[in-house]
């Protein structure tokens, strides 16, 4: 079994806006528009993100890095992680390797 197909297989990785969304903004004690005013967004860019339906981009990463005191990249490896998974489970043709040039 592939690396990848493990790692598919292995977890069900949340998206990062469900984390935001249950663990973090009730810590806050804002609301969705508050909390997407003092980063910066639109209200409806946020609830897009919280739920499910929108991507952390490098900026979105930047901004809760900031506003949460957390180191940069955080939110974006979340997305990636999740994004890989989402990749994954979706059928695909399979790409034969290429032979490796010394």
């Amino acid at each position: 079994m592939s690396f990848l197909k493990r790692q598919i297989e292995m977890h069900n990785p949340p998206h990062p806006g469900e984390l935001l969304k249950q663990d973090i903004l009730p810590t806050l004690d804002l609301t969705v528009s508050e909390f997407a005013e003092h980063l910066g967004v639109s209200r409806s860019h946020l609830s897009k993100i919280l739920n499910g339906h929108g991507g952390i981009t490098a900026e979105m990463d930047l901004k809760l890095s900031e506003a949460l005191s957390q180191p940069p990249g955080l939110w974006l490896r979340m997305q990636v992680n999740y994004d890989l998974w989402l990749a994954g489970k979706a059928p695909r043709t399979p790409v034969k390797p290429l032979p490796l040039v010394a």
